[in-house]
């Protein structure tokens, strides 16, 4: 995480949260999957290979923080090795963050760029949507970056 954050419960079943310990100001970059906290898989094998050697609990909660996303390669970025299909897997409090949708609240973290009138894929930084209070929890689309049908899994390999 790039920004001052705490883990709590979440409520409203969530289970735990990430929470913003400090204001975070609108275009901040929150998380990126560029700073060494995030575990990259190219196919289904060799991720079931890592999660066999891990104990049960800890395997049960991997598996939880890992997800499936296409990543377009960049101009320049050709032979980065996350190009393409690829399993992440975040090795930090980031895999606590929520999804927003279905319990009516819109996302106040989301992929892409800090600017707000710029589309495009998303593929490793976050930013605030908005000016997030002390003690709010950070939540993200899910549909932004991984398949809501989980048929990545399948073309991966599992």
């Amino acid at each position: 995480m790039t920004v001052p954050s705490e883990i709590k419960a979440a409520g409203g079943g969530k289970g735990k949260g990430l929470f913003a310990s400090e204001m975070i100001k609108k275009g901040s970059l929150v998380m990126s999957l560029n700073a060494g906290n995030v575990g990259i898989f190219k196919d289904g094998a060799t991720w079931r290979k890592f999660v066999a050697t891990l104990p049960r609990e800890t395997a049960c909660n991997f598996i939880e923080w890992c997800w499936i996303q296409e990543i377009i390669p960049e101009e320049g970025n050709e032979d980065d090795i996350r190009n393409g299909l690829t399993i992440f897997c975040a090795f930090d409090e980031s895999s606590l963050m929520n999804a927003a949708w279905g319990y009516g609240e819109e996302a106040n973290v989301r992929c892409g760029s800090s600017d707000d009138n710029e589309e495009g894929p998303c593929r490793f930084d976050y930013y605030a949507t908005r000016d997030i209070e002390a003690g709010e929890e950070l939540t993200v689309n899910y549909d932004e970056f991984e398949d809501p049908d989980q048929h990545q899994w399948v073309l991966i390999g599992l």
